[in-house]
């Protein structure tokens, strides 16, 4: 039970580190679909080192409150990590669904990191902060950039969907 504003940063912290553990799983999937599209692969190979960085800040974080990850937790996103990269395949859409599963997720983190600034800051805790903002932006710019690359892959599939 979530008692204190602590405790609830506490408990979205371990949210965050294990949401970042289990898109590090779906996006080495990704790498290797992507092997057809040098320049889509390299952008996702730059999500999933991000995204390992984005875990140890995290873990890193829950460590200066003498915490560490929730196994629990982790082991959920790992399985849901898994989950979502067997959906993956030999289909020709099979990277549009990936980068339509990367936009919404990023969109997730985006929202889930703005609310843990807000709380660590209300925790009066503005290192949080800042190290959490440097996630938000990585996050924002990774949004970005599915948004741009999505009409390529959607063109792609169509075309050879069409032969």
């Amino acid at each position: 039970m979530v008692t204190t504003k602590n405790d609830l940063v506490v408990a979205w912290l371990n949210d965050a580190y294990a949401m970042e553990n289990g898109i590090i799983e779906a996006l080495e999937k990704q790498v290797d679909l992507a092997a057809d599209h040098p320049d889509v692969q390299q952008g996702i190979q730059r999500h999933l080192d991000a995204t390992r960085g984005h875990a140890e800040t995290v873990e890193n974080l829950l460590s200066q409150l003498d915490e560490k990850p929730s196994g629990a937790k982790s082991a959920m996103a790992s399985i849901g990590g898994k989950i979502q990269g067997m959906g993956i395949g030999a289909a020709k859409d099979d990277l549009v669904k990936a980068a339509l599963q990367d936009y919404s997720t990023e969109h997730m983190e985006i929202a889930s990191y703005r609310a843990l600034i807000v709380a660590t800051d209300a925790m009066g805790e503005p290192n949080f902060s800042a190290a959490l903002q440097g996630i938000l932006d990585d996050e924002i710019a990774m949004a970005q950039w599915l948004e741009q690359q999505l009409p390529v892959v959607v063109q792609e599939a169509v075309a050879t969907g069409s032969n």
